[in-house]
Protein backbone atom coordinates (compact mmCIF):
# COMPACT_ATOMS: atom_id res chain seq x y z
CA UNK A 1 0.00 0.00 0.00
CA UNK A 2 2.57 2.28 0.57
CA UNK A 3 4.26 1.55 -2.65
CA UNK A 4 0.93 2.46 -3.94
CA UNK A 5 0.79 6.04 -2.37
CA UNK A 6 4.20 6.48 -2.98
CA UNK A 7 3.73 6.09 -7.02
CA UNK A 8 0.32 8.03 -6.68
CA UNK A 9 2.48 11.29 -5.15
CA UNK A 10 5.33 10.86 -7.73
CA UNK A 11 2.74 10.84 -10.64
CA UNK A 12 1.61 14.44 -9.00
CA UNK A 13 4.56 15.87 -9.00
CA UNK A 14 5.67 15.23 -13.09
CA UNK A 15 4.82 18.16 -15.41
CA UNK A 16 1.89 17.57 -17.64
CA UNK A 17 2.28 16.01 -20.49
CA UNK A 18 1.77 17.77 -24.10
CA UNK A 19 -1.98 18.37 -24.57
CA UNK A 20 -3.11 19.47 -27.69
CA UNK A 21 -6.63 20.81 -29.10
CA UNK A 22 -7.21 17.17 -30.81
CA UNK A 23 -7.35 15.25 -27.47
CA UNK A 24 -9.58 14.70 -24.80
CA UNK A 25 -6.88 16.63 -22.63
CA UNK A 26 -7.76 19.85 -21.36
CA UNK A 27 -10.36 22.00 -19.32
CA UNK A 28 -13.83 21.28 -20.20
CA UNK A 29 -17.03 23.52 -19.37
CA UNK A 30 -20.64 22.00 -18.70
CA UNK A 31 -23.22 22.64 -21.39
CA UNK A 32 -26.74 22.23 -19.41
CA UNK A 33 -28.79 22.25 -22.62
CA UNK A 34 -27.06 19.17 -24.32
CA UNK A 35 -26.93 17.21 -21.30
CA UNK A 36 -29.38 14.54 -19.82
CA UNK A 37 -31.69 17.07 -17.65
CA UNK A 38 -31.25 16.72 -14.01
CA UNK A 39 -32.44 18.76 -11.31
CA UNK A 40 -29.03 19.35 -9.93
CA UNK A 41 -27.91 21.18 -12.68
CA UNK A 42 -30.43 24.24 -11.80
CA UNK A 43 -27.80 24.93 -8.91
CA UNK A 44 -24.93 23.17 -9.85
CA UNK A 45 -22.28 23.03 -12.48
CA UNK A 46 -19.74 20.18 -13.36
CA UNK A 47 -16.36 20.83 -14.87
CA UNK A 48 -13.69 18.26 -15.83
CA UNK A 49 -10.23 18.52 -16.45
CA UNK A 50 -7.69 15.99 -18.07
CA UNK A 51 -4.31 15.94 -17.80
CA UNK A 52 -1.50 13.60 -18.87
CA UNK A 53 1.51 13.12 -16.58
CA UNK A 54 4.08 10.23 -17.77
CA UNK A 55 2.00 7.27 -18.23
CA UNK A 56 -0.74 8.58 -15.92
CA UNK A 57 -4.00 10.18 -16.84
CA UNK A 58 -5.64 12.23 -14.31
CA UNK A 59 -9.43 13.18 -14.77
CA UNK A 60 -10.62 16.18 -11.79
CA UNK A 61 -14.10 16.62 -11.99
CA UNK A 62 -15.56 19.59 -10.16
CA UNK A 63 -19.19 20.87 -9.00
CA UNK A 64 -19.55 24.83 -8.68
CA UNK A 65 -22.28 26.84 -7.04
CA UNK A 66 -22.58 29.98 -7.71
CA UNK A 67 -18.88 30.41 -9.58
CA UNK A 68 -17.01 28.50 -6.53
CA UNK A 69 -15.99 25.10 -6.42
CA UNK A 70 -18.17 23.16 -3.54
CA UNK A 71 -16.24 19.83 -4.55
CA UNK A 72 -13.57 18.46 -6.13
CA UNK A 73 -13.13 14.59 -7.12
CA UNK A 74 -9.97 13.51 -9.51
CA UNK A 75 -8.35 10.49 -9.98
CA UNK A 76 -5.12 8.80 -12.10
CA UNK A 77 -4.84 5.88 -13.74
CA UNK A 78 -2.32 3.92 -16.22
CA UNK A 79 -4.71 3.99 -19.61
CA UNK A 80 -4.76 -0.43 -20.01
CA UNK A 81 -3.04 -0.89 -16.82
CA UNK A 82 -4.78 -2.69 -13.88
CA UNK A 83 -6.88 -0.14 -11.18
CA UNK A 84 -5.43 1.94 -8.87
CA UNK A 85 -7.29 2.44 -6.07
CA UNK A 86 -8.19 6.00 -4.71
CA UNK A 87 -8.71 7.17 -1.17
CA UNK A 88 -12.65 8.11 -0.53
CA UNK A 89 -12.57 11.41 1.78
CA UNK A 90 -16.22 12.22 1.58
CA UNK A 91 -20.06 10.82 1.53
CA UNK A 92 -20.64 13.14 -1.47
CA UNK A 93 -21.08 10.35 -4.11
CA UNK A 94 -19.39 11.46 -7.22
CA UNK A 95 -20.38 8.94 -9.92
CA UNK A 96 -24.15 9.55 -9.19
CA UNK A 97 -23.65 12.77 -6.85
CA UNK A 98 -27.46 13.87 -8.01
CA UNK A 99 -29.34 10.66 -6.46
CA UNK A 100 -28.44 11.25 -3.08
CA UNK A 101 -26.78 8.02 -2.62
CA UNK A 102 -23.78 8.91 0.15
CA UNK A 103 -19.96 7.25 -0.18
CA UNK A 104 -18.67 5.49 2.65
CA UNK A 105 -16.32 7.86 4.07
CA UNK A 106 -12.48 6.60 4.90
CA UNK A 107 -13.01 3.83 2.45
CA UNK A 108 -11.31 3.59 -1.20
CA UNK A 109 -12.61 3.11 -4.82
CA UNK A 110 -10.98 1.11 -7.92
CA UNK A 111 -11.08 3.21 -10.99
CA UNK A 112 -9.01 1.94 -14.52
CA UNK A 113 -9.18 3.15 -17.89
CA UNK A 114 -8.59 2.34 -21.34
CA UNK A 115 -7.95 4.31 -24.42
CA UNK A 116 -11.13 3.69 -26.84
CA UNK A 117 -9.53 5.56 -29.67
CA UNK A 118 -6.10 6.99 -28.72
CA UNK A 119 -6.26 10.78 -27.44
CA UNK A 120 -10.35 10.95 -28.63
CA UNK A 121 -12.18 8.20 -26.50
CA UNK A 122 -11.30 6.62 -23.01
CA UNK A 123 -13.56 4.83 -20.55
CA UNK A 124 -12.93 4.39 -16.94
CA UNK A 125 -14.67 1.92 -14.74
CA UNK A 126 -15.12 2.55 -11.40
CA UNK A 127 -16.39 0.16 -8.52
CA UNK A 128 -17.00 1.67 -4.68
CA UNK A 129 -19.19 0.57 -1.43
CA UNK A 130 -22.25 3.31 -1.21
CA UNK A 131 -24.91 3.47 1.35
CA UNK A 132 -28.39 3.43 0.24
CA UNK A 133 -31.56 3.57 1.66
CA UNK A 134 -31.57 -0.62 1.86
CA UNK A 135 -28.13 -0.50 3.42
CA UNK A 136 -24.56 -1.01 1.53
CA UNK A 137 -24.01 -2.13 -2.01
CA UNK A 138 -20.71 -1.68 -4.65
CA UNK A 139 -21.76 -0.21 -7.75
CA UNK A 140 -19.82 0.08 -10.59
CA UNK A 141 -19.69 2.96 -13.09
CA UNK A 142 -18.72 3.22 -16.66
CA UNK A 143 -17.96 6.56 -17.68
CA UNK A 144 -16.77 6.95 -21.65
CA UNK A 145 -15.24 10.22 -22.08
CA UNK A 146 -15.24 11.26 -25.96
CA UNK A 147 -14.52 13.88 -28.50
CA UNK A 148 -17.09 15.09 -31.25
CA UNK A 149 -15.74 15.09 -34.91
CA UNK A 150 -15.19 19.17 -34.69
CA UNK A 151 -13.01 17.94 -30.96
CA UNK A 152 -14.85 21.26 -29.50
CA UNK A 153 -16.99 19.22 -27.56
CA UNK A 154 -16.84 16.30 -24.96
CA UNK A 155 -19.66 14.23 -24.28
CA UNK A 156 -19.42 11.82 -20.86
CA UNK A 157 -21.60 8.45 -21.02
CA UNK A 158 -22.11 7.77 -17.47
CA UNK A 159 -23.78 4.05 -17.44
CA UNK A 160 -24.31 1.20 -14.71
CA UNK A 161 -25.99 -1.87 -14.43
CA UNK A 162 -28.75 -0.33 -11.73
CA UNK A 163 -29.52 1.81 -13.74
CA UNK A 164 -30.39 1.37 -18.02
CA UNK A 165 -30.40 4.61 -19.05
CA UNK A 166 -27.18 6.68 -19.20
CA UNK A 167 -26.40 9.83 -18.22
CA UNK A 168 -25.61 12.20 -20.80
CA UNK A 169 -23.07 14.94 -19.93
CA UNK A 170 -21.67 17.51 -22.41
CA UNK A 171 -18.82 19.68 -22.31
CA UNK A 172 -17.44 22.48 -24.03
CA UNK A 173 -13.40 23.39 -24.46
CA UNK A 174 -13.01 26.58 -21.78
CA UNK A 175 -9.56 26.82 -21.30
CA UNK A 176 -5.70 26.66 -22.55
CA UNK A 177 -4.50 22.89 -22.03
Amino acid sequence: MKLLVFAFLFVLTLPPGPASEGSVEGKWSFIKEKSTDIAAWRSWSPQIEIVTRGDYMTITHRWLERNQVVHTDSFAFRPGAGATTVPVHSEFWTDNWFMGVLARKDTSRSVSGSWLEPGKAIQTVSEQVVEISQGEKSLTTTREYRLDETRAFLTVTEQRASRPTPVILVFQRSGPE
